[in-house]
């Protein structure tokens, strides 16, 4: 029998990368559920116990999961092509072409990456305050790991501006204080094909 979340992911059209994707679509897009609704029931009082522990008595535990839960909210509001990029610019013939490009302003430049896998981290953490002074810092991760095959990048004036991928796969991680409260298995993602962005991605050349 096909439980009723399900249902509902079947009926979802199928999420496509776009530059406005941020990494919160991609947490929600494969559950029937927002995923703001599942990072709040991740973050009882039984699963970051040890944690309640550290926060002084004075304080509404109840203020500090909504804090942590609006910071994560917050942090997952970043686009998923830029995370991606701040990888990118680790390919060393990647930031050759990039340089190539910012000398040759008026052509586009096409660079091809191999197939890779991108580890990306967000390390947003929230200060629990008493008196006006931090008495505890609640540190928190969102990771993602995503594997590209076939990924072309159009380059010019050391931006990219356009996308296409071959493939794309994904899993995503969600920890508090340590523990996970939020997780996606491996995931594979709809793409466009060709993906012409309508605001240039910078890549900063150090």
């Amino acid at each position: 029998m096909t439980s009723a979340i399900e249902e509902r992911v079947e009926k979802k059209a199928p999420a496509v990368l776009t530059e406005d994707l941020s990494i919160g679509d991609m947490f929600e897009m494969f559950t029937g559920e927002e995923a703001e609704g599942d990072l709040k029931a991740g973050l009882g009082a039984e699963e970051l116990s040890e944690l309640r522990k550290k926060v002084p008595r004075a304080i509404s535990w109840s203020s500090v999961q909504e804090s942590v839960a609006d910071s994560l909210a917050e942090a997952m509001h970043v686009s998923v092509l830029a995370t991606l990029a701040n990888g990118w610019k680790h390919y060393t013939m990647f930031m050759e072409d990039v340089r190539r490009s910012r000398s040759n302003p008026e052509v586009e430049i096409v660079s091809a990456i191999a197939d890779h896998s991108i580890h990306s981290t967000l390390h947003p953490f929230v200060d629990v305050r008493l008196g006006g002074k931090t008495v505890h810092e609640i540190a928190f991760d969102v990771s993602l790991v995503t594997t590209i095959r076939g990924l072309l990048l159009g380059l010019k004036k050391g931006e990219i501006v356009s996308v296409e991928m071959g493939d794309c796969e994904w899993t995503g991680k969600i920890a508090v204080a340590e523990v996970e409260v939020l997780e996606r298995k491996l995931k594979k993602l709809a793409l466009p094909g060709h993906l012409r962005l309508k605001r240039g991605i910078a890549i900063p050349i150090s």
